[in-house]
């Protein structure tokens, strides 16, 4: 390499290692019971409390195996005033610790077992960059970017799909989550949005009343139930009927990559650092819309999105926005499943250094004065308050919206002192 003049740095790296992961509920290896408001008994003409089983232990229970394995390359250019560096990295997790769901003739709901299998891999680049290096201006750039593919490999007992629930407001009984083996760990599953009934959707009967045409399939609901203006989803599967059988993916909540890009500048005393970030590619369930566009009636309908102005009624009889009442049962849509894809302005952080002649006279090492900002401007599709939300994280449940507070834009001014 050293004839390679323009090369100053290279260098391969290859790891290999096997991590482990112990991360659940203590004494998860036991049997649990619980007292539940609904588990009393009656005794001597009085209400008791009682307790019933919960969780079924498992002895065997044991920590989850990650292998990992690395190739990385590092280079180096021009006196390494330009370094880039690239990975690429396979994970293999086993045995993962799982609150399985058991058969009910077990007589527990649920209990930790060892299930499953996933898959991590992704790309990571980063290239520094030493633009100008002069006696009094520097710019230096850093910009990095990350690939990451995770998929399922095997679930509890080679069931072939695993739906998780969500707890919010009102909203209890559907399953907005899915994950489903050789797929994304998960994705959003529901019902896809077809629109509003409109009248031509009906035949009117002499009485002034509506009754929905037999070629037009109803939205889950009874049939007699739907009136004009009521919610309208897709029958995927072309039975006359919209049921569980047409629930499909209607969103993926993992990004195609994210990144950031930062800059660092210098003159004289002066330093200014400004930082981008963002993410592309990924989907969020706006929970928000579903109780603020029309869908509490336990909210009486106050309060609601500006949104609402534009619901259907018979003088607006719009096609994306149902009139009130007419949200139907509790279920999910690709309605309010949003590109969540942002670049944010993270940072400016500017800053001066008062001259070491000044500050020998008074005796100080040192003395810097900075402002910095936060969180100073964000571009986005995302409808909601901040695209960077994920109110019920975890690694089956990302992405979702609900009543969340937005980043706050902050001002921090200070002084660093050295004496």
């Amino acid at each position: 390499m050293k004839d390679i003049n323009w090369i100053s740095d290279a260098k391969v790296r290859l790891g290999y290692g096997m991590t482990g992961n112990n991360r659940v509920l203590d004494f998860a290896y036991l049997s649990s019971m619980q007292m539940y408001i609904y588990s009393g008994y009656s005794y001597g003409n009085n209400m008791e409390a009682g307790i019933i089983p919960n969780n079924l232990g498992n002895k065997d229970l044991r920590w989850e195996t990650t292998e990992q394995a690395d190739v990385g390359l590092d280079l180096g250019f021009l006196k390494n005033r330009i370094t880039f560096t690239a990975d690429y990295y396979k994970k293999n997790t086993r045995d993962l610790l799982l609150l399985a769901t058991l058969p009910g003739s077990t007589g527990y709901l649920s209990g930790f077992r060892n299930v499953g299998k996933v898959s991590n891999q992704g790309l990571e680049f980063t290239l520094n960059t030493t633009n100008i290096q002069g006696k009094k201006f520097g710019w230096t750039s850093s910009f990095n970017i990350s690939f990451n593919r995770n998929k399922v490999v095997q679930l509890n007992d080679d069931e072939p799909s695993l739906a998780s629930r969500i707890t919010w407001g009102n909203f209890n009984n559907a399953f907005p989550y899915i994950a489903i083996p050789g797929q994304p760990i998960a994705q959003f599953y529901g019902f896809l949005f077809d629109g509003v009934y409109q009248y031509s959707d009906f035949n009117k009967l002499p009485n002034g009343s509506y009754v929905l045409r037999d070629d037009v399939p109803n939205n889950t609901m009874p049939r007699a139930n739907i009136t004009p203006g009521h919610i309208k989803y897709k029958d995927i599967n072309n039975d006359g009927q919209v049921d569980n059988n047409d629930l499909t993916i209607i969103g993926n909540p993992n990004p195609k990559h994210v990144g950031g890009f930062s800059n660092n500048f210098t003159y004289g005393g002066f330093d200014l650092n400004v930082f981008f970030q963002w993410s592309y590619g990924n989907d969020i369930l706006n929970a928000n819309r579903i109780e603020f566009e029309g869908g509490d009636v336990v909210r009486n309908y106050l309060n609601m999105f500006k949104s609402f102005e534009n619901r259907w009624t018979p003088e607006n009889q719009t096609n994306e926005l149902y009139r009130v009442g007419g949200q139907g049962p509790q279920v999910y849509s690709s309605r309010t499943i949003e590109d969540g894809s942002y670049l944010r302005l993270k940072t400016v952080a500017l800053g001066y250094t008062l001259p070491q002649s000044l500050m020998r006279r008074a005796k100080i090492k040192s003395l810097r004065i900075y402002a910095a900002a936060q969180n100073l401007n964000t571009w986005t599709n995302y409808s909601g308050l901040d695209p960077e939300v994920s109110v019920r994280h975890s690694a089956l449940t990302p992405g979702f919206d609900w009543s969340a507070y937005p980043k706050a834009r902050t001002l921090t001014v200070g002084l660093d002192l050295t004496l």
